[in-house]
């Protein structure tokens, strides 16, 4: 049977693996397809597809949105399953969004000067190889100063919402996000609903044409994956799965490939 992990990042956004380390794990572990869903960039694609051809793994062109329902975030997942993730309108789109995200960086500097620890911008884009800024880089910009011990000790202390050194961002509304998707040609799917407080606007996200859902995710429990997969079945939503991994180990969660065909098969 083919499997698929569709929820991966790479050193394009959060992850500490390149698209190609990426894509030998997934060859090295069972996968038929995998998508790489950075966060806010469709940048380290055309890497992926070059790495994917050599090991002979199916790629889909995937992104992670970071957006709100309400004051709540989330993350609304897309994918494209042709040359439609190269539309540059949509690549503007993204483009503002990490806009957005260094402008935050800023402000994270800011504020860790009001606590007094003398944070720069060049130590936070040190910890991103490839651009895309994210609370991730500052803790790790933090460690490497010696604040902390770990990422985990500085999300802990300072960059949790509620934390002192938490900076907020603007998003677009989860409408927008699932709109752009599906203007230029994709498939839009709420990440990992079980870590978000949103069941209640799930149907809302329907009608604005969201059409999957992620029922199996690293971080959700057996009773959340049971919640989630009768809620497809119940609104007639696809289900779909990833690792959600942010290191070179793809595949911890692996669905059959024909979920793949049945999102596939929105677009037909």
């Amino acid at each position: 049977m083919k499997l698929a992990d569709l929820h991966l990042h790479t050193v394009y956004s959060d992850g500490s693996a390149t698209p190609d380390e990426i894509v030998r794990a997934a060859k090295r572990n069972g996968l038929d397809a995998i998508a790489v869903t950075d966060h806010d960039t469709l940048d380290g694609l055309a890497e992926t597809f070059a790495a994917g051809q050599a090991q002979g793994i199916e790629i889909i062109a995937g992104v992670e949105i970071t957006s709100r329902v309400g004051t709540q975030e989330v993350h609304i997942l897309g994918y494209f399953f042709h040359d439609d993730w190269r539309d540059p309108v949509f690549h503007k789109v993204l483009e503002h969004a990490k806009h957005l995200r260094e402008q935050r960086a800023l402000e994270f500097v800011a504020r860790f000067h009001q606590l007094g620890i003398p944070l720069t911008l060049a130590e936070i884009k040190a910890c991103s190889s490839c651009g895309t800024l994210g609370r991730m880089h500052v803790a790790l910009a933090l460690q490497r100063r010696g604040v902390v011990n770990s990422v985990e000790e500085a999300f802990e202390r300072f960059l949790r919402r509620g934390k002192p050194g938490f900076v907020d961002r603007p998003r677009m509304t989860a409408a927008e996000a699932i709109g752009q998707i599906r203007r230029a040609g994709g498939v839009a799917a709420l990440a990992h609903p079980g870590l978000n407080n949103v069941d209640k606007q799930i149907p809302e996200m329907m009608a604005q044409g969201m059409v999957g859902l992620e029922v199996w995710h690293s971080r959700h429990t057996p009773a959340q994956t049971e919640h989630y997969l009768a809620m497809t079945r119940a609104l007639g939503l696809l289900p779909t799965g990833g690792t959600d991994a942010h290191d070179a180990n793809p595949g911890l969660v692996r669905i059959p490939y024909e979920h793949v065909e049945t999102l596939k098969s929105c677009l037909t």
